[in-house]
């Protein structure tokens, strides 16, 4: 184990049996410095390169589940698609998978969004001769209730031998009100699909416009996946890091980085609060409340491995609505604000947070989390690999700002819930025309 101590200018590591070994500051910082260049030097080479340009991101469809990756998957999985490659892509994917099976690949049938009478829509269908695979794609949204279990009844029906993979950024499982038990495979965009993309461009060697097109599609899905490092990058500060002492002061910076990582998110809260000081009024977390209001301490905590991680980090607010709250926060991954139904000095689900919602413009979206239930705009995803996005809080606060405008606005619209009492629902603002 590596500890820094504050108040000298060394640090030291150590194992359980051994002793400590002093690592020099100086060397730590070194190392620092030249870790910077490298990086910045690799960043100057893919804005040179074009790499940065990326078409799913300057377009803002990155992040469509349906439109952007169930499209692209299942036209790559496609022995009939436009990639002109047959049934290489689709057996690749099955050998990723780990697949077995006895089927002629070149008779399969892949479908986006096959639709399934009383049972919905499955983001991804491969039907091979004897069997069926279903693939429900997850970017942002939550699951349904009960989606998984429909779609095992779909495979249940098919008279085939089914499968149901459960495909997420980092691999993450379902929800128990979603499968409720039905058996289902996890599968990650940062493993499974980035380790197929890649064995694609290597098939595609000879096929230019294809490759640039699939290089493109995997570094959106490296950005989405937090995994944006170059192997030449990597491969490069590996170097750095083994040479002499190097080893040691890495180990001492990768202990000190959580607590970094940790200042800077406090100090972007603390930045984002005093933003919103004339417009919100900061508020204690309700003693019911799963989450944590953030102190330096609790934000280093987020950024650390299980079990020392925390989730759900922020602050609340009032904004002069009776039954809301805003909350901004870091939940798992990803920095979020929205609204909170707030009742008796609890967290509550309340027909008035509903109600303002149906009114508003749909910014924020509806999430059914362990911790709480409430309506949020994502704001930013992977945040601990991309701490730049809370280098201007002013900005995030003027965007809150807005929404909050919106929100209020749309009360005097708002026609009361039966039984919600009159002062549920207050806010000075001008009638709305034509209501």
């Amino acid at each position: 184990m590596v500890v820094f101590n504050r108040d000298s200018d060394t640090c030291s590591a150590s194992g359980s049996d051994e002793k400590s070994v002093p690592v020099s500051a100086e060397t730590a910082v070194a190392l620092l410095g030249q870790s910077a260049d490298l990086v910045s030097d690799a960043n100057a080479r893919l804005t040179a390169s074009g790499e940065l340009f990326n078409l799913f991101s300057i377009t803002r469809i990155e992040r469509d589940e349906v439109n952007t990756h169930s499209a692209m998957i299942a036209e790559l999985l496609n022995p009939r698609g436009r990639h002109g490659q047959g049934e290489c892509f689709l057996k690749l994917f099955l050998s990723t998978m780990g697949f077995e099976h006895q089927c002629p690949i070149a008779e399969a049938k892949v479908y986006k969004e096959q639709a399934f009478a009383g049972y919905g829509r499955v983001d991804i269908v491969i039907r091979l001769r004897d069997h069926l695979i279903l693939i429900e794609n997850k970017i942002d949204a939550l699951d349904g209730k009960e989606q998984l279990w429909r779609y095992g009844e779909v495979g249940k029906a098919s008279g085939k031998s089914w499968h149901l993979w459960y495909l997420t950024k980092k691999g993450t499982s379902a929800l128990e009100t979603s499968h409720c038990g039905v058996p289902y495979r996890r599968m990650s965009y940062q493993e499974h699909i980035l380790d197929w993309l890649e064995q694609c461009i290597n098939a595609s060697s000879q096929t230019p416009a294809l490759v640039h097109a699939l290089i493109q599609y995997k570094n959106l899905v490296q950005k989405i996946t937090g995994r944006t490092m170059t192997h030449i990058t990597r491969n490069a500060l590996v170097d750095l890091i083994t040479q002499q002492d190097n080893l040691m002061a890495a180990e001492a910076i990768a202990q000190a980085l959580p607590h970094a990582k940790g200042k800077v998110l406090y100090e972007f809260f603390m930045a984002l609060e005093a933003a919103l000081s004339t417009h919100c009024e900061p508020k204690p977390a309700p003693a019911d409340f799963a989450g944590h209001d953030y102190s330096e301490a609790i934000c280093s905590r987020w950024f650390m491995p299980k079990p020392l991680k925390l989730q759900n980090v922020g602050r609340f607010f009032d904004i002069g609505v009776t039954g809301v709250l805003l909350r901004i926060e870091v939940a798992s991954e990803a920095l979020h604000y929205g609204l909170v139904g707030f009742a008796q000095g609890k967290v509550v689900d309340n027909d008035v947070l509903s109600e303002l919602m149906a009114r508003s413009n749909g910014e924020l979206v509806r999430r059914d989390w362990k911790a709480f239930k409430w309506h949020s705009h994502l704001c930013w995803d992977n945040v601990s690999s991309n701490m730049n996005c809370l280098s201007d809080p002013a900005a995030l606060a003027s965007r809150v700002l807005h929404t909050i405008a919106v929100i209020k606005s749309a009360i005097p619209c708002m026609p009361l819930s039966a039984g919600a009492p009159a002062n549920d629902i207050h806010t000075p603002q001008p009638a709305c025309e034509n209501s």
